[in-house]
């Protein structure tokens, strides 16, 4: 993906990463909920629509984030199909199955070292977005779901939201001004964002102090996502290094 579409590695960024995660998480649900596909058809649907997006980003020349974030959601979409399938059809056991997506996220994550430790040019902080970060990012969001709900099986939606939320939090402080150019950094936060974000989405569409539904919370979601990457304007790197100076290899 070209540099002018992605986003700066800022608090902005990290907001709408878990605010994608939450999106990510309520619409995969009603997408295997209510689309009719099937989790064959459905994740064909979305790999196609995500070709599309890739295909139309290498024609645009105008500078915007939009297809970096319109492939974050179909992406995050599908993992959350993909893990359901995995933990509740195909009944991987837990160990099993986090502890191989962890070893893949690990390897994915090393691929987008390797390839700016090669020198290619950093993209406003982000590893280089080659095809090891979309796998990646597609692990993630597998892990992140399997995790997620794990947590809330064993503590419930609620506290496994709250916990969870501050983990996040205190991943995000204790890597300020580094997860930009730490790649194993960069993807711990990011795994961590989606499993916070699957507890939180998860909450939100299920709790009963404010029974919503999957719907409305689906909806609620989307409107928030989106309003921040619209409403948020960030001037500076929000403490990050430039991207012209960031060591991502490091």
């Amino acid at each position: 993906m070209k540099r002018m579409h992605t986003p700066q590695v800022n608090a902005r960024y990290w907001t709408a990463t878990t605010l994608a995660s939450v999106f990510g998480t309520n619409l995969g649900d009603l997408y295997a909920h209510e689309s009719g596909f099937g989790i064959g058809n459905g994740l064909a649907v979305l790999a196609v629509l995500t070709a599309i997006v890739f295909v139309a980003e290498r024609f645009e020349e105008r500078r915007h984030e939009a297809y970096y974030w319109l492939v974050i959601i179909l992406i995050r979409t599908g993992a959350t199909n993909i893990a359901d399938y995995l933990a509740y059809r195909v009944r991987v056991p837990e160990l099993i199955l986090t502890g191989g997506l962890a070893l893949l996220l690990a390897l994915f994550g090393w691929g987008t070292y390797r390839r700016a430790s090669l020198g290619r040019e950093a993209s406003h902080g982000l590893p280089d977005t080659n095809a090891a970060y979309w796998l990646a990012m597609l692990t993630a969001g597998v892990f992140g779901t399997v995790v997620g709900d794990i947590c809330e099986h064993r503590i419930g939606d609620g506290l496994a939201a709250v916990l969870l939320t501050a983990v996040l939090l205190a991943v995000l402080l204790a890597g300020r001004g580094r997860a930009a150019s730490v790649v194993a950094l960069y993807w711990t936060t990011v795994a961590v964002a989606r499993t916070a974000g699957t507890a939180i989405g998860d909450w939100l569409a299920e709790n009963k102090i404010v029974p919503i539904g999957l719907r409305v919370s689906t909806l609620l979601s989307g409107v928030i996502f989106v309003a921040v990457l619209l409403f948020w304007r960030v001037r500076d790197t929000g403490g990050e290094l430039p991207s012209e100076a960031m060591p991502v290899g490091r």
